[in-house]
């Protein structure tokens, strides 16, 4: 026996001493020395204590090649996925199952703008951002000739090919599809108006709201401010990518003369679907002339958002609508061609090739107008509303993108007017560019192309192509997009909503949010003058929605208390809320069950299952909720197929009743024991994290957190029946910088900065992100090195 035991103890030692060796050999490099081809001097990479790598280069190509090599051992799974997504092959590499993700992708004509990106990138010559971009790719392909490979790709039996320009640029397309609203938008208005009329329209806020909060604009006379040098449904179809979508942002940006310090205060959190990785990677580097500190893509070389000694940058989603749909009309006497007015033209054809893993390939047709791909074999909400050919015209696709060369710029900017020409290259998707400088300029633009549509086009319900009136017109000049530079009011802000009518007199439809958020942090930047970091943290982690609780006081108006007189305690409660949505109230737990019941009941007959959910995964359901619940003349309140006229009291009331029913079952009887953090779970889930066992490896789990719609720090839900709602996205980052010390800015991911499972750096921020906390982006030279946590030194291998 004891012979027994002394052999299981050493089978027991040596299987632990085999997993660590494992763990060894797949963690990333943060220290000794490493021989890297192509560098033409030593690089110094300082790793902190949160893994973030400071890079010190003698050159531009040797640090944008360091910093590749340094992002693909953190993140080139992550890398992986995003470039998969964006080029269509998907299937190719983790099999059949994406097969329908990937059609849809070729059909909206992502893979085929990254090739001719690709090819306009590279016929600019050697530009300063070729150059770097590729020296970044060449880092990326030294790591995966060379370095250790993520566990995942041994865990799929794969191994990842090298990382190409047009990859890049596949990565860029990703992006730019995160933000198509349209496509889970357009066809469900185009149904309600077409199924329910012009009355069931007018409930619902499809364009901006007189009510609603919008962005100030400023327009400048000039910029002349130098610094120092420097298939299933669409929604099913969705779920299934396995990277995060862009979904929202909160920056502002106040003026000295509202600061403690008198210098700039910047503030940005960009809310991103969750995942894990989560999806800013962050780097510093440092060469002669240039010092940036940014927040990375995978696959990006530069910082989408960060900041010099001089001057940061950040951003926010525009949400300007850039995508229309037309329904075409055929030409009687050939199928292959389409009417516009009395004119032909032709409907053409391509087939691309769809690998899919461990079978045969699939070739994929591909038809296409003068106004884009046709969408209905690819969108079940399409093809189920009409017959006709729809298309789907998208700026994105229309021209070649130039955002490497945009972000490069605005690295490097030396004034605000180089940040401005920068952003005038973005011209899809819509982003507010945020901005602050060491000299006191503040600054927002909203970067996009603007179409000048036809006279007939209602830009939430499909158009008829045939129409000529309904072709698109031309562009706004950049010049007139929303713009704030250096206002009175003392600072910038923007959160998703409607910016103000341009000096053009165009009021730009979008897919906005109401303004909730921005009407938040500007009456509390209007409030004070002695705005610092402590007070910006506070603000920047609020859960206060002040709309909320007014709805939560009109629902309970339309109610017979007495009917719910053994619960008139929670009702009281709900009365008397502030907006806020601490994990200790049952306030919340409360309220948006009776909301979801409340339009299911009301909606769920005229849209189906299907449609129902759609429009709760919508921005038109935030912004329409006020004005549904208030509307006198509400059509939705009646009940389909039933003899009686059911009234906004009728519903209300028995949403209310499902509502305390159901809490009572899932939390108990004691309206005390429904707090806000029983209904709440917050998980980051990888790509592999949806197979079991391998979420209890990959994916991140948190203790509850603050779940909310709309307030400053969204942490974003689907409204659903079950009760329990999964915290789907929130800030990505959240990032407070004062001129006064721009080496002591601050910021925090949340999870961690690297993707790397066996990393230490996995998820050591998920505890300071839950808890609204904070951790330093060092810049200074002599701090970082004396803190580092780990040193590793490239040099050239000859």
């Amino acid at each position: 026996m004891k012979k027994l035991l002394t052999v299981l103890g050493s089978l027991t030692l040596i299987g632990i001493i085999g997993f660590l060796i494992f763990i060894f050999w797949h963690s990333p490099r943060y220290g000794g020395e490493l021989s890297i081809s192509g560098l033409k001097e030593k690089v110094e990479v300082n790793f902190d204590m949160y893994g973030i790598p400071h890079i010190y280069a003698q050159n531009e190509a040797d640090a944008y090649r360091a910093l590749g090599y340094v992002h693909a051992q953190d993140r080139l799974f992550q890398l992986e996925m995003m470039r998969r997504v964006g080029s269509g092959t998907l299937a190719e590499f983790l099999g059949k199952d994406l097969l329908e993700i990937d059609q849809f992708f070729h059909t909206l004509g992502i893979p085929k703008h990254a090739k001719e990106s690709s090819a306009a990138f590279l016929t600019q010559g050697e530009t300063p951002w070729k150059k770097a971009a590729e020296a970044y790719l060449e880092g990326v392909n030294e790591f995966i000739q060379h370095g250790t490979l993520p566990v995942e790709y041994l865990l799929l039996g794969e191994k990842p090919r090298p990382y190409t320009i047009e990859d890049l640029h596949s990565i860029v397309g990703y992006m730019s599809f995160t933000f198509a609203m349209g496509l889970k938008t357009d066809p469900l208005v185009t149904k309600i108006a077409r199924d329910l009329g012009p009355d069931y329209m007018s409930s619902l806020s499809v364009q901006t709201l007189p009510e609603h909060h919008v962005i100030p604009l400023n327009y400048p006379d000039s910029l002349n401010s130098d610094l120092s040098p420097v298939v299933s449904t669409l929604s099913a179809l969705l779920e299934k990518i396995p990277v995060p979508l862009l979904e929202g942002s909160n920056s502002w940006v106040i003026a000295g003369s509202r600061t403690k310090s008198g210098k700039v205060l910047f503030n940005n959190d960009t809310h991103i679907g969750f995942s894990s990785p989560s999806v800013w990677y962050e780097a510093h580097l440092e060469y002669p002339g240039f010092s940036f500190y940014g927040n990375h893509l995978a696959g990006v070389p530069f910082g989408l958002v960060g900041h010099s000694r001089h001057h940061s940058i950040g951003l926010t989603m525009f949400e300007n609508d850039d995508q229309d749909f037309f329904e075409e009309k055929l030409n009687p006497v050939n199928p292959n061609e389409i009417m516009v007015g009395e004119v032909s033209f032709p409907i053409t054809s391509r087939k691309e090739i769809i690998q899919v893993k461990g079978e045969k390939s699939i070739e994929f047709e591909i038809r296409e107008t003068i106004h884009g791909p046709i969408m209905n074999s690819v969108v079940k909400e399409i093809g189920n509303l009409t017959s006709n050919p729809v298309t789907s015209w998208w700026v994105y696709i229309l021209e070649p993108t130039k955002a490497m060369e945009a972000i490069y710029k605005m690295n490097h900017a030396g004034n605000i007017q180089e940040v401005a020409d920068a952003a005038s290259l973005i011209h899809a998707p819509g982003l507010n560019i945020m901005y602050g400088d060491s000299l006191g300029n503040i600054a927002w633009w909203a970067a996009a192309k603007l179409p000048i549509r036809g006279d007939k086009v209602h830009s939430k319900i499909f158009a008829d192509g045939s129409d000529p009136e309904a072709q698109p017109k031309g562009w706004y000049p950049f010049t007139d997009n929303p713009q704030s530079i250096n206002p009175e009011s003392g600072f910038v802000a923007s959160a998703n909503n409607q910016p103000d009518t341009l000096r053009n007199g165009v009021f730009f439809p979008g897919y906005y949010y109401p303004g909730d958020r921005w009407n938040r942090i500007a009456k509390a930047i209007m409030a004070k003058e002695d705005w610092d970091m402590e007070s910006s943290k506070a603000l920047q982690v609020e859960t206060i929605n002040e709309t909320h609780p007014k709805n939560a006081q009109f629902m309970l108006a339309q109610i017979n208390q007495n009917d719910f007189e053994s619960n008139s305690a929670v009702l009281q409660v709900l009365q008397n809320w502030d907006g806020n949505h601490e994990l200790n109230s049952n306030i919340p737990t409360v309220y948006y069950k009776w909301l979801y019941h409340t339009l299911r009941l009301a909606m769920m007959d005229e849209l189906g299952e299907d449609g129902f959910k759609a429009y709760l995964e919508t921005f038109m359901m935030i912004r329409s909720t006020r004005h549904f619940l208030t509307d006198a003349e509400n059509r939705w309140w009646d009940r389909k197929g039933t003899a009686t006229i059911e009234s906004r009291t009728e519903i209300i009331s028995e949403a209310l009743k499902l509502t305390l029913e159901e809490l009572s079952d899932q939390f108990g009887k004691n309206p005390k024991d429904w707090k806000w953090e029983k209904a709440v779970v917050a998980e980051h889930p990888h790509p592999l994290g949806s197979q079991k066992p391998l979420d209890k490896i990959f994916n991140v789990r948190t203790e509850a957190i603050p779940a909310n719609e709309e307030s400053i720090n969204k942490l974003a839900f689907k409204l659903n029946g079950a009760g329990i709602y999964k915290v789907t996205s929130g800030p990505a980052m959240r990032i407070i910088l004062d001129f006064a010390d721009a080496d002591g800015s601050v910021s925090v991911l949340p999870t961690g900065n690297s993707g790397n499972r066996f990393s230490k750096h996995y998820a050591d921020q998920k505890q300071l992100y839950a808890k609204g906390k904070y951790r330093p982006q060092l810049m200074n030279e002599t701090e970082i090195k004396n803190k580092a946590k780990g040193k590793l030194v490239l040099i050239p291998s000859n």
